[in-house]
């Protein structure tokens, strides 16, 4: 028989926060309604400062009444609160084992720390403390982690109970409260390492890298006139945690901008601007010439955003300052110029892709970011399901042929043709690429960069990496006959060819061989799959609304797989800049080439006739992978009629 914990077991929300306030407080009615003694915590994924204050305050109102309500499976976020304010006799988890913080004896090393953790052995602890000595501008953690003996997260763990404080990571865990007032500059964060994430009544908690700086806790009691409790983070998670909050407070408009003051040097307004597209996630910096003003403008999530307006002066002087640096011309504008500029700034690393272009108001200067420091999606999680899936890693585990993907720019092409490349490397083949430009290293893979002005192009590139013994070969873009032609032989003589190719759907990969010259029974007998994608923008987790569509909608794309419901609308928050959403995900459409599409294409079909039969042979169009996303809650109808077309 149940027990009566098991009978009336409600509950809690997936984000607790403020708009979820209502459901907090039904919840708790429900709790005294039917006499609830637990909660379930299982679904909670994020909380923010108002959303623990709502939860604690349920749980109060319940012990006063009499009643000890307990949470059970607790996911990270609820541990991670708990941890960090000692809510261990307010928030209580009957199948957690997790007590309050241990605690190093008094007195107890670093060193001696690492030892009991397990981390570090007695020899290499007594090599680091000799390299130490000899470095007096460092310490030794910072030497047990540049020679590889722990991890960062190691040393902060370490650090950690050796303080007697909590470890956490408040942006992975889910309790980063990028809406938190915090008037410490961010200028101190950084130097300190100091991340504020959440607030209780007049209480704030921070993680600091570094628990022995006690300066670090003074300087954010000073600012904000509030006692502060302490835990231990990695230096790396810190920053992130820091790039989240700056990017909601610059994108609210609440931030200070020095970008069109006249004593801001041309270098730092340079630097404040790539720094800030940096965290807010940009992939292109927009520089555009206007008579009374130049614009900047940034690109993120697909959408542009205006930044700011500087004034002509300004604007000319960034536009020279930025074609310096990526090796341009200064001296000439009546041209397109390209360039490349590599950008460090702490841990930041990436290569900025420089275009200049004449206007009737000046040059315009676009800026696209390639972050180095990123890897690669492994495949299985780019998204794609079903046969989808099942079809691509068919085709890219076969010894030879064709595997094309399509789409516009920016639709996320290269990161799919990664993503495969990691997917199918190995010591035992020879992978090879020709790109322009190599947007990022791939271990095992030798790789090569187009170059234009010295007559290194892709036909050159191509006809060389035959007489090199390639087992596969990556065509960074199939845009002309001498390319198409090159990577057709190349997939019949037994080499597998990976490559992008410019078209709207999967099907009109063939047709657009066939129309920049390729023999039809050539296209045909060398095409295994095409894979065709778009972006669609994932609904914020932290604010994303239900919504009713009306009827005839739903009736509408219900042939392409609209469900009934739940379906979710964009709301906005602080989270995701007020704009609804955060982030995007692929939708894909795969055609696996099977017998009667090679008979097909040997034809010269139009493009609408092999549509139609490669979906009769099982192809999903790129709508109906929309609908997928808009049924599981990731996205809304509307950005899937977007990017996958209308019906």
């Amino acid at each position: 028989m149940e027990t009566k914990q098991e009978q009336s077991t409600l509950a809690l929300p997936p984000v607790l926060n403020r708009s979820r306030a209502e459901d907090l407080q039904d919840l708790w009615d429900q709790v005294q309604l039917e006499d609830c003694v637990a909660v379930d915590g299982s679904q909670v994924t994020t909380l923010d400062s108002a959303g623990l204050a709502l939860l604690l305050d349920g749980l109060r109102r319940a012990k006063l009444d009499g009643k000890q309500i307990t949470i059970t499976s607790p996911t990270a976020p609820l541990l991670a609160a708990r941890r960090a304010f000692n809510l261990y006799d307010l928030m209580v988890f009957p199948d957690c084992v997790e007590n309050a913080v241990p605690e190093a004896e008094l007195g107890t090393r670093l060193g001696e720390v690492l030892i009991q953790f397990g981390y570090l052995t007695q020899d290499e602890l007594e090599k680091a403390v000799r390299q130490a000595e000899e470095r007096p501008d460092t310490y030794l953690g910072q030497v047990l982690v540049e020679e590889e003996l722990i991890t960062e997260e190691q040393l902060a763990r370490a650090l950690a109970m050796q303080h007697g404080l909590p470890f956490l990571d408040p942006l992975a865990e889910g309790v980063l409260d990028v809406a938190l007032e915090c008037e410490v500059p961010f200028a101190e964060l950084r130097v300190h390492g100091i991340l504020p994430y959440l607030r209780l009544g007049d209480t704030l908690a921070v993680s600091l890298k570094d628990p022995a700086d006690v300066y670090a806790a003074d300087v954010v009691r000073k600012y904000t006139g509030l006692s502060v409790i302490t835990t231990v983070a990695t230096p790396a998670a810190i920053h992130a945690g820091l790039d989240q909050i700056q990017r909601a407070i610059a994108t609210s408009g609440t931030g200070e901008t020095h970008m069109d003051e006249e004593s801001v040097s041309t270098e730092d307004r340079f630097n404040e601007i790539v720094i800030n597209a940096i965290i807010e996630g940009a992939s292109d910096i927009h520089i555009e010439p206007f008579p009374e003003f130049y614009l900047l403008r940034y690109r993120v999530d697909g959408r542009l955003h205006e930044v700011a307006r500087l004034n002509p002066n300004i604007g000319h002087s960034l536009v020279a300052r930025i074609k310096v640096s990526a090796g341009c011309d200064i001296s000439e504008k009546r041209l397109p110029q390209d360039g490349r500029i590599h950008y460090q700034d702490r841990q930041r690393d990436v290569d900025l892709r420089v275009n200049t272009l004449p206007t009737v108001n000046g040059e315009k200067a676009v800026m696209r970011i390639l972050d180095r420091t990123t890897t690669a999606l492994e495949l299985d999680k780019l998204g794609l399901i079903g046969n989808n899936k099942t079809w691509l890693k068919e085709a890219i585990h076969l010894p030879h042929g064709m595997v094309l993907v399509t789409g516009p720019t920016g639709s996320g092409k290269t990161t799919t043709l990664y993503s495969v490349l990691d997917e199918i490397v190995n010591p035992e083949t020879n992978v090879s690429t020709v790109e322009n430009p190599v947007e990022r290293a791939v271990k095992g893979v030798n790789q090569t960069q187009i170059n234009e002005k010295a007559g290194l192009k892709f036909d050159v590139c191509l006809r060389a990496l035959l007489r090199q013994d390639p087992d596969v070969i990556m065509i960074g873009e199939i845009r002309d006959y001498e390319t198409a032609e090159i990577a057709v032989e190349a997939a019949l003589t037994g080499h597998l060819v990976l490559a992008t190719l410019h078209t709207n759907d999967a099907p009109g990969a063939a047709s657009r061989l066939i129309q920049m010259g390729m023999e039809p029974f050539l296209v045909s007998a060398t095409l295994r799959a095409v894979v065709a994608q778009r972006l669609v923008r994932r609904l914020c987790e932290s604010c994303k609304k239900p919504v009713d569509y009306p009827a005839e909608v739903v009736a509408q794309y219900r042939t392409e797989g609209l469900a009934d419901g739940p379906h979710f609308a964009a709301s906005g928050c602080p989270s995701c800049r007020h704009t609804g959403y955060d982030g995007r995900r692929g939708i894909f459409e795969v055609m696996k080439v099977t017998n009667n599409l090679q008979d097909l294409i040997a034809t010269n079909p139009p493009s609408a006739e092999l549509r139609r039969v490669a979906i009769a042979e099982g192809m999903s169009s790129l709508l109906q992978d929309g609908m997928d996303r808009v049924n599981r809650g990731i996205t809304t109808l509307e950005e899937a009629i977007r990017a996958g077309g209308k019906v």
